[in-house]
C-alpha cells in the first residue's frame, strides 16, 4: 500500500499470557453477571483482570462522579503493571469526562485500549490529541454476548494480531470502488456530537465506518444528513456500514441512508460486522487501510 501522508500514530505493546488487563468504567454502571462472564472469558485465555475501581457509587446513569472516572482511566494508564485498558461497558458519560483527562500523559504511557458504543468518544480522543491507536470492538460486559468468530478476533488482537484482511459481500456495495485511509469511526450519535468541538476527528482521506442502536429511522437519517451538511461525507476516502437497529434492537432498513449516501463520490458498503449485536469485530483506529472493491476486501496493515 502506498504511504499515507499522515501524523505519526503510535501503537500500543501488545499482550502476552499471565499480562493484567485492567477494566475501566468510564460510562454507566454494569450489570455484575456480565462483568463477571466477561472477565471469565479473558482468564480462561491466559491474561489476570483487575478492575480499575473495586466499588462504583452510582450516580444516576452515571458510574461515579466525572472526576471519578477520568481518574480511573489516568491510573489505569499511569499503572505498569496494567498492560491493556477494557472498558466494562458503554451507556453515556464519556462525554462529561474529557476535560479531565491528561492526553500527554496517556500519549507517555500508551496502552492496548478497546472499547465501542459510547466509548468512541474517548476512541476518537485518545486518537486525536494523543496520537494513539486504540480499537473499537468489544466491551467486558458484551463479550458473552458476541459470536465465535468475534471471539476469536478480540483474542488475536489482544495479541498483535491486528493487521488483517477483511472480507467484505461485493453484493453489499452502494457505490463501488476502491479506496485507501486511516480508519476511523464508531457509534454514528457519538460521532456527530464531537462535530464542533477539540475532539472532532480528522475526517480528510480516512475511511469512515459507521453503527448505532436505539435510533428510528428518521433519526439516523438526520445524523447522516448532519455529516454530510457539515462536509464530513466530502471528505473522507470511502463509508463502510455496520449494523444499525432501532428502538427494539430490530435492524433497521438502509434505504434511507443509501439514498443519502448515494451521490457522493466515495466507494459506500454495508455489511460490516460491527455493532450492537453478535458481530462486533475489533478494527484499529488510526491505522492505514485499504478497500479493494473486486476483491470484497478491507485490508488494514502500517
Amino acid at each position: 500500500m502506498p504511504a499515507l501522508k499522515e501524523k505519526k500514530l503510535t501503537v500500543p505493546p501488545f499482550l502476552q499470557s499471565g499480562d493484567t488487563i485492567g477494566i475501566a468504567t468510564p460510562a454507566s454502571p454494569y450489570q455484575v453477571k456480565a462483568l463477571q462472564d466477561g472477565i471469565d472469558l479473558l482468564k480462561q485465555w491466559g491474561f489476570q483482570v483487575t478492575l480499575g475501581r473495586k466499588k462504583i457509587i452510582r450516580k444516576g446513569y452515571l458510574a461515579g462522579t466525572d472526576r471519578e472516572r477520568a481518574e480511573e482511566l489516568m491510573e489505569l494508564f499511569a499503572d505498569p503493571g496494567i498492560k491493556a485498558i477494557l472498558c466494562s461497558r458503554g451507556g453515556y458519560g464519556t462525554l462529561r469526562i474529557l476535560d479531565y483527562l491528561d492526553f500527554k500523559n496517556i500519549q507517555a504511557h500508551p496502552k492496548l485500549f478497546m472499547g465501542f458504543s459510547d466509548v468512541t468518544v474517548l476512541l476518537m480522543a485518545f486518537w486525536k490529541k494523543a496520537a494513539l491507536m486504540t480499537f473499537h470492538g468489544p466491551m467486558v460486559t458484551t463479550l458473552s454476548q458476541v459470536n465465535p468468530s468475534t471471539l476469536v478476533r478480540v483474542q488475536t488482537t489482544l495479541r498483535g494480531h491486528y493487521q488483517i484482511q477483511l472480507p467484505l459481500n461485493v453484493n453489499r456495495a452502494v457505490l463501488p470502488g476502491n479506496a485507501q485511509g486511516m480508519l476511523i469511526g464508531g457509534n454514528l450519535s457519538l460521532l456527530v456530537h464531537l462535530i464542533g468541538t477539540p475532539y472532532e476527528p480528522d475526517w480528510d482521506r480516512s475511511i469512515l465506518f459507521l453503527e448505532d442502536c436505539g435510533e428510528e429511522s428518521y433519526r439516523l437519517d438526520r445524523l447522516i444528513t448532519h455529516l454530510r451538511l457539515r462536509g464530513c461525507l466530502e471528505k473522507v476516502s470511502a463509508i463502510l456500514l455496520g449494523k444499525f437497529t432501532g428502538p427494539h434492537k430490530k435492524e433497521l432498513p438502509m434505504d434511507a441512508v443509501k439514498n443519502i449516501l448515494r451521490d457522493l463520490n466515495v466507494p459506500v458498503w454495508t455489511g460490516l460486522p460491527i455493532g450492537h449485536g453478535s458481530w462486533n469485530f475489533p478494527l484499529p483506529i488510526g491505522a492505514p487501510a485499504a478497500l479493494d472493491a473486486e476483491k470484497g476486501l478491507l485490508s488494514i496493515h502500517l
